[in-house]
C-alpha cells in the first residue's frame, strides 16, 4: 500500500514538473539574434534607427530575405512575446513550419561548438543572451538571477535521459505539446484569435 502511494507521488511530481517545463518554456518563447548578429546590433543603434524607418515605409506582406533571418526577439511573455519571437515573415500569424524553423535556428546558433546538440552551459547562455535583450539598459535585479537558475532547472527537465547534452529531439518533444496548447482555436496557427476568450 505504502508503495502505491509512493509511486502515485512520484508520477504526480513527474506531472508537475513537465507542466512546469510547458510553462516555462512558452514564458521564454523569443527568438534570440545569433551571437554575431547581437554584437553588430550594439555597435549599431544609430544606424539600425535610420534604417528601421525606410523599413516601416515597406510592404507588411513582403517576406524578409535569408539574410534577415527570424524575427528579432519581443521580449517578455505571452502571446504578443510569442508570435514576435517566432513570425518570420512578420504576417502577424506563427505557422507551424515557422515555430520549428526558428527553433531549429535558434538551437543551431546555441550550438556554439557545432556537435549537434547543446551543454547545459551552451543551453543557460542563450538563454542569458535573450534575457539580456530583454533587460537592455535595466539594472540586473534579483529576478535576472532567478531566470538564470530556471534555465539550468529547465535544462535538467528536457534532458530527458540525463545525459548531459540537449539534442534537438529532446526540445521538439515539449515544442510540440507548446504549440498545441497555444493553438487554442486549434486551427494549426497561432496569432492573437488564440489569446480570445471564448
Amino acid at each position: 500500500m505504502q508503495y502505491q502511494k509512493t509511486q502515485r507521488g512520484a508520477r504526480a511530481s513527474r506531472l508537475a514538473m513537465a507542466a512546469m517545463v510547458a510553462a516555462m518554456m512558452a514564458a521564454c518563447t523569443s527568438a534570440p539574434l545569433p551571437a554575431a548578429q547581437q554584437s553588430a546590433t550594439q555597435q549599431s543603434a544609430t544606424q539600425q534607427s535610420a534604417t528601421q524607418q525606410s523599413a516601416t515605409q515597406q510592404s507588411a506582406t513582403q517576406k524578409p530575405t535569408a539574410a534577415q533571418g527570424p524575427a528579432a526577439p519581443a521580449g517578455g511573455h505571452g502571446l504578443s512575446a510569442f508570435i514576435g519571437g517566432f513570425d518570420a515573415n512578420r504576417d502577424g500569424t506563427v505557422t507551424r513550419q515557422e515555430y520549428d524553423a526558428v527553433r531549429a535556428q535558434r538551437f543551431t546558433a546555441a550550438d556554439t561548438n557545432h556537435d549537434g546538440v547543446l551543454s547545459e552551459d551552451e543551453y543557460v547562455a542563450e538563454f542569458a543572451a535573450r534575457l539580456q535583450q530583454q533587460y537592455a539598459g535595466r539594472a540586473q535585479d534579483d529576478s535576472y538571477a532567478g531566470s538564470i537558475k530556471q534555465a539550468h532547472v529547465r535544462f535538467k527537465i528536457l534532458d530527458t535521459d540525463h545525459d548531459g547534452k540537449l539534442t534537438l529531439a529532446e526540445e521538439n518533444a515539449i515544442a510540440e505539446k507548446t504549440f498545441k496548447r497555444t493553438d487554442t482555436n486549434s486551427d494549426g496557427k497561432i496569432d492573437q484569435a488564440d489569446g480570445e476568450k471564448k
